[in-house]
């Protein structure tokens, strides 16, 4: 019967729900010191060993995606089945979800730095003196921060429309001891105006409504500098028909619309970049990061 099989389906599941929870689990206990039960402690550990085969402390800074991924898929799950029918909107203040999500896009750092080793230019750029990244969409400021701690001398720029998701990045960004080299500004990058102004500019489009995706990516290149890189990430998961689809569902409720990699590729070459590429994913994140420059 069919209702027998969609139990049986929901069963199935649910195991990778709890998986996904019990190693969430796992590297908080072992990352910030937390007290547990010892059984509970030791079957979150074998579990752990289970899914990634290894039994090993983990490094805090490398493992933050994990806790990150945890929380915003599981909370945004839960949000899934309370209101089904909802769409993409960021007008209600979570901050669980906010700093959640800001902890995952940390994972996008990673993205950027093998997008470096790919294109040495923009590895260049981004090491120099002067270097400057502009973070659109910075929400809680975790991708900002992270991309400031694995480039020591560059400065960083978040820009959001979203005040209370900006007080946050400011906190996160003075506990982090980044005040000196992250700016924040409450500002609608379709309206960005600073010419040759930064090497690197990061667009978070699954967060961006179509409409203003073209917009946004204009204002981009003007403000890049001459050799400056234009850098567009969306959503990934696995490879299968089942994956594309939820990846399209979160990126439709997360405000974004599902584009294609040709869409994508198409848009930059309308906007005068060059070199529009895909780099072929190389990092854990759930991210897609294309690359186009600015001659």
């Amino acid at each position: 019967m069919a209702d027998d099989d969609a139990l049986a389906t929901a069963v199935r599941l649910g195991s990778s729900v709890d998986a996904l929870a019990a190693l969430a689990a796992h590297v908080r206990l072992e990352t910030e010191q937390l007290p547990a039960d010892p059984a509970v402690r030791n079957l979150l550990s074998t579990i752990a060993a289970e899914l990634i085969g290894a039994n090993t402390t983990p490094d805090p800074a490398a493992v933050a995606p994990v806790v990150g991924l945890a929380r915003t898929f599981l909370r945004q799950a839960q949000e899934l089945v309370e209101n089904p029918g909802r769409s993409g909107s960021w007008d209600q203040v979570d901050v669980p979800l906010l700093q959640s999500m800001g902890r995952l896009s940390m994972g996008v750092s990673a993205a950027v730095q093998a997008a470096e080793r790919h294109l040495p230019e923009l590895g260049e750029r981004l090491a120099s003196a002067d270097s400057r990244f502009l973070d659109v969409g910075t929400g809680a400021g975790w991708l900002a921060i992270a991309i400031a701690t694995s480039h020591p001398g560059i400065r960083v720029v978040g820009v959001d429309i979203f005040a209370a998701a900006l007080d946050l990045a400011s906190a996160n960004i003075d506990n982090a001891g980044f005040a000196d080299r992250i700016e924040l500004r409450l500002q609608d990058a379709a309206l960005l105006d600073e010419p040759g102004g930064y090497d690197a500019i990061w667009l978070p489009l699954p967060f961006l409504p179509k409409a203003v995706v073209v917009p946004i990516m204009n204002a981009a290149s003007r403000s890049l500098k001459p050799g400056g890189w234009l850098l567009p990430g969306t959503f990934t998961g696995a490879s299968d028909r089942l994956s594309e689809l939820l990846t399209d569902l979160r990126t439709v409720r997360s405000g974004g619309h599902p584009w294609r990699p040709e869409e994508i590729l198409d848009m930059l070459a309308t906007a005068g970049l060059s070199e529009a590429q895909e780099i072929q994913r190389s990092w854990p994140a759930p991210v897609r990061l294309y690359a186009a420059l600015r001659r």
